[in-house]
This record gives C-alpha cells, structure tokens and sequence, in this order.
C-alpha cells in the first residue's frame, strides 16, 4: 500500500525499473520533466483562465493530470482532474479557486519528486 503524502511511491518504484537516458532511471528523467514543465504548464493555465480560453484551459488541465499521474503526483492529479471536469461543464466560477489549490499542490509535488531523485552519479 502506497503512504500517505503527495506521491503515491509504487508508481515512482515501478518507473525506477525501466532505463531512461544517460543512465538514469525513467523515474528520473520523468522527475525531471515534471520539475521543468510545471511551471510552465501552470503559467499557460492562469494564462488561459484569465483569457477565459476555457477550451485551452480543459486541455492543459487534462495534460498535466496525465503528467502527474505518470508520477504518482496525486493532489496535482486531482485538482487537475477537478479542474479540467470543471470546465468542461462549464462551471467557471470555480476555477480561481481550484488554480490556486493546484498551484499549492504542484509546489508540495515538485519538493517531493526532488527528494525522490537519484542522487547523481
């Protein structure tokens, strides 16, 4: 059974197994994906959200919860997920809220996928 925290820690043991580049593990190169992209992918959804590009907004939600998935980054997979379903029923209004939390959670994430790195060689 995974323990409690941000991380779901079976997923990341199960991406440990497989190669990645340079030697890494995959779990690595997709810890360090997700710590570059990030904030970027949170940039682009207040972007669009603040544009009230709904549609652009459902579909980077949805991106980032199947990026946070892979990860095992479980809050960021649900406030995305929230985030995204929310929008696509069109309820609007809760979406400063749900950003805000996903903001939260994407920074509780990106501190524990870094201790989860592998320390380099």
């Amino acid at each position: 059974m995974s323990s409690p925290g941000p991380l779901d820690l079976e997923t990341l043991a199960q991406l440990r197994v497989l190669a990645g580049n340079r030697g890494a593990s995959l779990a690595d190169d997709a810890i360090d994906a997700f710590l570059k992209e990030l904030p970027t992918r949170l940039v682009g959804l207040r972007d669009a959200l603040a544009q009230s590009d709904w549609r652009t907004a459902e579909h980077g939600a949805q991106a980032l919860r199947g990026i946070a998935a892979t990860l095992g980054a479980r809050e960021v997979v649900r406030l995305s997920g929230e985030l995204a379903d929310a929008l696509g029923r069109g309820a609007t209004g809760e979406t400063a809220l749900l950003l805000k939390q996903l903001e939260s959670a994407g920074t509780q994430a990106m501190a524990a996928l870094a201790q989860q790195r592998s320390p380099a060689p």
